[in-house]
């Protein structure tokens, strides 16, 4: 029994899809209650956006697997699953950066702001997740 899985990506990737989907969700509901899903949504973003950086790093040394496994068909759909992983990423690290300015200014357009992008994240994070699932299961 292996302590560390190799390939590492599929063994932690699933964590920041969670925080960040339910995070996306905390994000609209603060916009009614913003005591508690303010906070909430932070800590999900922060632990996501972590998760998701270390997703993103480990992608790469998973490739080689995923050829061996599932054959060429793998490179049709890699690119583009490596582009909106990338545009997950991207949007998550902003959203946390306007959480924590939001901390400090309590501002209703930037909750409103972030909102959005919550909704666009979460849309990132599905696509990511179906060229994902087309990579591994398309030629089957």
């Amino acid at each position: 029994m292996y302590l560390i899985p190799e390939p590492l990506h599929p063994a932690v990737v699933h964590l920041p899809i969670a925080l960040w989907l339910v995070g996306s969700l905390f994000l609209l509901l603060s916009l009614w209650k913003p005591w508690f899903f303010d906070r909430a949504a932070l800590w999900m973003t922060a632990i996501g956006t972590f998760g998701g950086i270390i997703s993103y790093q480990t992608g790469p040394s998973a490739v080689g697997t995923a050829i061996e496994i599932y054959g060429d068909s793998v490179g049709e759909f890699l690119g583009i699953h490596q582009q909106f992983a990338f545009y997950s990423l991207l949007t998550y690290i902003v959203i946390l950066v306007l959480q924590i300015v939001n901390l400090f200014t309590k501002n209703k357009y930037i909750r409103w702001i972030i909102a959005v992008l919550g909704i666009a994240g979460a849309l990132l994070v599905f696509a990511t997740g179906h060229f994902a699932g087309r990579l591994m299961y398309d030629g089957i």
